[in-house]
C-alpha cells in the first residue's frame, strides 16, 4: 500500500469514527459550578451564560426537564471570549484569511513536503473497533493526522484564490534511519517548503546538512538544527519575557505599594532574577525545594493585607497551574487583593481543564503565542473541518492551519518567503506573524500576544 493510499485509508477511518462520535468530543474552555436561583430555568441560565441548553444537559444528565430547584448546583460549560483590540499604534495588520484576493498572486503553484511519524506499518487496519480505539488516543499517528488536516484546510483556502498547492507525504515511522533514507531517495531541493519531521531528533537528523529549501519544525522549536532557511513560527521566550517585564514596569509606576511573591522553579531562574531586580523585597517560593507543592499556610503567611499582592508563577509544570490558582483564589478576601502574572509563555494556561473563572478572579496576565477567537471566521473554519473531516479541529489542527496558511499566503503573493518579510505583521485565526531574518538562524517570528483574564473573558492587552 502506497503512502498516499494508506494515508487516505487511515483518514477515512478517522473521519468516519468522528462523524459518529463528534457529539461526545465537544470541548469547552471552562466548566463552572452554578447555584440555581429562584425562578431560574435552563433557558434563562443558557441566555445568562451564552451557551446552549443541550450543552448544559450533556454535563448534567440527571436534568430531565426545564424545571430546576432553587440552590441546586449544576455544571455550566463555557467558551472563552476574546475582546479584540486591533490596529496597535494605528498600524494595519494583514488578515491572511480575508485579504488574499486583494493581493496580486505572483506564484500560483507551491510544492510542500510533509514528513511525519504516521507509523502506518505498525497499524492493524483489519479491525474497525481497534482502529477507533487507536484513533481516539493521543499518539504519534493522531498527531500526524491532525496536523495534516490543518495543512489540507490551509491548502483549501489558497485554492479559493486559484493558487494550486501540492503536498507529498512521507511516513518517517519515527525512525532516524527511515528519515535518512527518505532524504537520500528524494530531491527536497524541488520543494517550496519542507514541513517536519515532527519529532526533534528526526528533524535534526534530516536537517544536519543544510538544505536551501525553507523548512519548518512546526511543533518543537528548542534545540533544533537551524540555518538561514529555517522558519521558526513561535516567538522566542526571551522576547516574550522582555515584553511582560516592560508591562510590569509600567504597572509598578501606577501602583508602587504592592506585596510581591515569586513562585519559581530552577529552570526559570532568569525570570526569577529579573523579577527580583524589580522587587528586591519579594518573597520567594522555590518549587524545587518543596517538591513542586505550595503549602497554602506558607502562601498565606507571605501575602499582605490591605494592599495588592502580585504573585508571579514562573513555571511550565501543568500540575502546578491548577493547584496554585485554586490556592490563591482561596486567599482572596475583602482585605486581600491578589493579581497573578507569569513571564513564561505556557500552552498549559490555555488548557480547558484550567478553571478560567479562577484565573479571571486573579486578573491573570501572561504572554501567549495564540489568542482565542470565536469570530465568524473561526465558526466557518470549524464547519469546514466538520464537513471535510467529520469533526471539529483539534488545537494542533488550528496551529497547522494558521502557520501553513500564513506561509503559503506569503509565498503566493511575494514569490518567495524571504521577500514576504517586508509586508510586516500578518494575522490568521488564532496567531499572528512578523518575521525577521538572521543568516544563521533563519526566519524568526517576533509577534505574540499578552493576554489577561477578565472575569470569564480573555482580553488582548494593549499598551
Amino acid at each position: 500500500m502506497g503512502m498516499k493510499s494508506a494515508l487516505f485509508f487511515i483518514t477515512f477511518y478517522f473521519t468516519s469514527f468522528f462523524c459518529i462520535a463528534q457529539s461526545e468530543n465537544i470541548e469547552f474552555d471552562s466548566l463552572i459550578n452554578y447555584q440555581v436561583k429562584k425562578k431560574e430555568t435552563l433557558y434563562s441560565i443558557s441566555k445568562k451564560f451564552i451557551t446552549d441548553i443541550d450543552d448544559i444537559l450533556i454535563y448534567n444528565p440527571k436534568l430531565k426537564s426545564n424545571k430546576l430547584k432553587k440552590n441546586t448546583t449544576i455544571v455550566i460549560p463555557l467558551k472563552k471570549k476574546r475582546v479584540s483590540k486591533l490596529n496597535i499604534n494605528g498600524e494595519n495588520k494583514i488578515d491572511t484569511i480575508v485579504n488574499l484576493n486583494r493581493f496580486k498572486i505572483k506564484k500560483d503553484l507551491i510544492k510542500l513536503a510533509y514528513l511525519a511519524p504516521f507509523k502506518i506499518k505498525t497499524l492493524k487496519l483489519d479491525s474497525l473497533n481497534i482502529m477507533k480505539d487507536f484513533l481516539k488516543e493521543v499518539n504519534l499517528t493522531t498527531i500526524s493526522i491532525n496536523f495534516y488536516n490543518g495543512i489540507i484546510a490551509a491548502i483549501d483556502e489558497l485554492e479559493k484564490s486559484n493558487v494550486k498547492v501540492s503536498v507529498d507525504v512521507f511516513d518517517t515511522e519515527n525512525e532516524i534511519n527511515k528519515v535518512l533514507s527518505i532524504k537520500k531517495a528524494n530531491d527536497f531541493y524541488n520543494y517550496d517548503l519542507i514541513i517536519g519531521p515532527l519529532i526533534k531528533r528526526n528533524y535534526n537528523a534530516f536537517h544536519e546538512d543544510k538544505l536551501n529549501t525553507n523548512s519548518i519544525s512546526p511543533l518543537v522549536y528548542d534545540e533544533i538544527n537551524l540555518n538561514s532557511s529555517t522558519i521558526v513560527p513561535e516567538a522566542n521566550a526571551a522576547l516574550k519575557r522582555e515584553k511582560m517585564l516592560t508591562i510590569i514596569d509600567s504597572l509598578i509606576l501606577e501602583n508602587q505599594d504592592q506585596c510581591a511573591l515569586i513562585i519559581s522553579d530552577s529552570i526559570n531562574f532568569k525570570s526569577r532574577d529579573l523579577l527580583l531586580e524589580r522587587f528586591p523585597l519579594a518573597e520567594i517560593i522555590n518549587l524545587n525545594k518543596i517538591k513542586n507543592s505550595v503549602d497554602p499556610k506558607i502562601a498565606d503567611s507571605l501575602l499582605g493585607n490591605y494592599k495588592e499582592n502580585w504573585v508571579f508563577l514562573e513555571t511550565k509544570k501543568p500540575n502546578l497551574i491548577s493547584s496554585v490558582t485554586s490556592m490563591l483564589n482561596a486567599q482572596i478576601s475583602k482585605k486581600r487583593k491578589i493579581r497573578l502574572f507569569s513571564t513564561v509563555s505556557n500552552q498549559n494556561y490555555e488548557n480547558p481543564n484550567v478553571n478560567y473563572e479562577k484565573l479571571g478572579n486573579l486578573s491573570f496576565m501572561y504572554p501567549s503565542n495564540s489568542t482565542p477567537n470565536y469570530s465568524s471566521k473561526f465558526t466557518d473554519l470549524q464547519n469546514n473541518f466538520l464537513n471535510k473531516f467529520g469533526k471539529y479541529p483539534e488545537k494542533i489542527s488550528l496551529t497547522a492551519f494558521d502557520i501553513i496558511k500564513d506561509i503559503l499566503f506569503r509565498i503566493s503573493v511575494s514569490k518567495s518567503f524571504k521577500k514576504s518579510i517586508d509586508m510586516g505583521e500578518t494575522r490568521s485565526i488564532q496567531n499572528k506573524f512578523n518575521y525577521i531574518h538572521k543568516d544563521k538562524t533563519g526566519f524568526e517570528n517576533t509577534s505574540f500576544f499578552i493576554l489577561r483574564h477578565n472575569d470569564l473573558d480573555i482580553i488582548e492587552h494593549q499598551n
